[in-house]
C-alpha cells in the first residue's frame, strides 16, 4: 500500500493588490499553510507528496526568494514530491520560474521531481512500484487535453501501481466555457486504466464527500482544490487530500480522506434589512457576523430600510462588528432609511400630491421608497 499528500493551485507569487494592507500577511500565509500540509504528510506517513499544477501563479514574475522558499518546504519532505507544471506554471524549458527552480534545486537535497515529459515515471517504494504518467500543461490555454500519449500507452494492469497526474478542467466540475483549459471528461479519465487520477485546476476540492476524520473509498478521480482560499470568489476552505492506494494483483482498492491546510477565509457577505417586517439592521449583522473567523477577509453588502435610530448610527454598527476581521469593505449604498408617515409630513405639504402618494403607499415600504426617492430627484431638478 502507498498513501499520497495531493496538493494543487497553491499559486505562489499571487500578489493580493487589493488588500494593501494585509498583503504581507496573505502573501505569508500561503506558504505557512503549505509548509504546515507538508508537516501533516510525514505525520500521516505518505511516500508520495504530490502537486497537481499551478504551483507558482505565472512563470515570469515571481520573485527568485519566493520560489527558493517553495523549494526548501517541500525539500523537508522525507518522501517523493512529485511537480506537475499547471497551465499557470506551464513548462517548456525556457520559463524564468523553471530556471529559478532548477536553481534552488541545486541548493539543497531533495527528492522533488518535476514531471516535465510526457513518459512513465516509475518510482520505487519499498516493495511497490510506483509508475506516474503526467498530463502536464505547455501553454496557458489549450482547447485539447495532453492525455493523447497515454491513451495510446500499453498500460500494465499489474505489477504498479498507476497514477495518473493531469491539470486541466473537469467537464461538469469546473467552468469552462469556451473549452480553452485542458478540458477532459471523467468518462475520458475512467477509460483510461489508472489506478488513481490527481488533477489539478479546479479551485474547490472535488470530490466534495470527503471527511476529515475517516477514509471514503469509492472515488478514483481527485481534485484538491487550492491550500489556502485566493479570493471571495473561491468558496472554499483550503484543503490537501490525503489518498491510499493498495493493489493486489489487477485490482487497486483507493480510500481518502481531507484535510483543511486553510486558516485565513475570504466571506461575501449580503444582509438585506426590512423595517416593514420589523428587522434590525443590529440584529442581522450580528446574525451574519458573529460565527465568522476573526481571520478573515469580509466584504459587507447590505440593502433594504433601517429603522431611523439604527440608520443614523450604521456605521457605528458596522465597524463594532467587522473591526475584529483582518480586513473588511462595504457596499451599502442601497440601504435606506425607513420612509415613515411622520417624516413625510416633516417634509412636504400634507395637502401636496407628493404627501398623498405617499401616505397612500405607507403599506408598502419598498413602493414607498422608491416613491420618495424619485420624488426627491425631482425636486433637486
Amino acid at each position: 500500500m502507498i498513501k499520497i499528500f495531493v496538493t494543487g493551485d497553491n499559486h505562489f507569487g499571487k500578489k493580493y493588490d487589493r488588500y494593501p494592507e494585509i498583503r504581507d500577511r496573505l502573501v505569508d500565509n500561503r506558504f505557512v499553510c503549505f509548509e504546515k500540509m507538508v508537516e501533516k504528510a510525514e505525520q500521516e506517513g505518505c511516500d508520495i507528496f504530490a502537486v497537481t499544477g499551478d504551483l507558482f501563479d505565472n512563470c515570469s514574475s515571481i520573485r527568485k526568494s519566493d520560489v527558493e522558499r517553495v523549494v526548501r518546504i517541500l525539500a523537508g519532505f522525507a518522501g517523493r514530491v512529485l511537480v506537475l507544471p499547471g497551465n499557470h506554471d506551464y513548462y517548456t524549458g525556457e520559463e524564468k520560474v523553471w530556471k529559478d527552480f532548477d536553481d534552488a534545486l541545486r541548493t539543497c537535497d531533495n527528492n522533488i521531481i518535476r514531471l516535465d515529459r510526457f513518459e512513465p515515471y516509475p518510482i520505487e517504494i519499498a516493495e511497490e512500484t510506483v509508475v506516474i504518467y503526467p498530463a502536464f500543461c505547455r501553454s496557458k490555454h489549450s482547447r485539447e487535453n495532453n492525455l493523447g500519449w497515454i491513451k495510446k500507452m500499453s498500460v500494465p494492469k499489474s505489477g504498479q501501481i498507476n497514477v495518473g497526474m493531469a491539470h486541466g478542467a473537469i467537464e461538469g466540475v469546473t467552468p469552462d466555457m469556451q473549452k480553452e483549459y485542458f478540458l477532459m471528461t471523467e468518462p475520458e479519465l475512467q477509460a483510461i486504466p489508472m489506478d488513481v487520477w490527481l488533477v489539478g485546476h479546479t479551485h474547490i476540492p472535488y470530490p466534495g464527500g470527503l471527511s476529515e476524520d475517516e477514509e471514503i473509498g469509492g472515488y478514483r478521480i481527485f481534485n484538491a482544490g487550492t491550500h489556502a482560499q485566493t479570493d471571495l470568489h473561491n468558496n472554499t476552505r483550503g484543503y490537501g487530500f490525503i489518498i491510499s492506494v493498495d493493489k493486489q494483483g489487477d485490482k487497486a482498492q483507493v480510500s481518502a480522506k481531507k484535510y483543511q491546510s486553510g486558516t485565513i477565509f475570504f466571506y461575501d457577505i449580503a444582509v438585506r434589512v426590512s423595517s416593514a417586517e420589523g428587522d434590525s439592521l443590529e440584529a442581522l449583522l450580528q446574525e451574519k457576523l458573529d460565527p465568522l473567523e476573526a481571520e478573515s477577509v469580509v466584504r459587507l453588502t447590505v440593502t433594504g430600510s433601517a429603522v431611523s435610530e439604527e440608520y443614523s448610527r450604521r456605521r457605528e454598527l458596522y465597524k463594532k462588528y467587522c473591526d475584529r476581521f483582518l480586513s473588511w469593505e462595504l457596499q451599502d449604498d442601497e440601504l435606506h432609511e425607513e420612509i415613515t408617515l411622520d417624516r413625510v409630513r416633516e417634509e412636504f405639504a400634507e395637502s401636496s400630491f407628493a404627501a398623498k402618494l405617499m401616505e397612500a403607499l405607507q403599506g408598502d415600504q419598498t413602493e414607498l421608497q422608491m416613491a420618495y426617492e424619485l420624488l426627491q430627484e425631482c425636486s433637486r431638478e
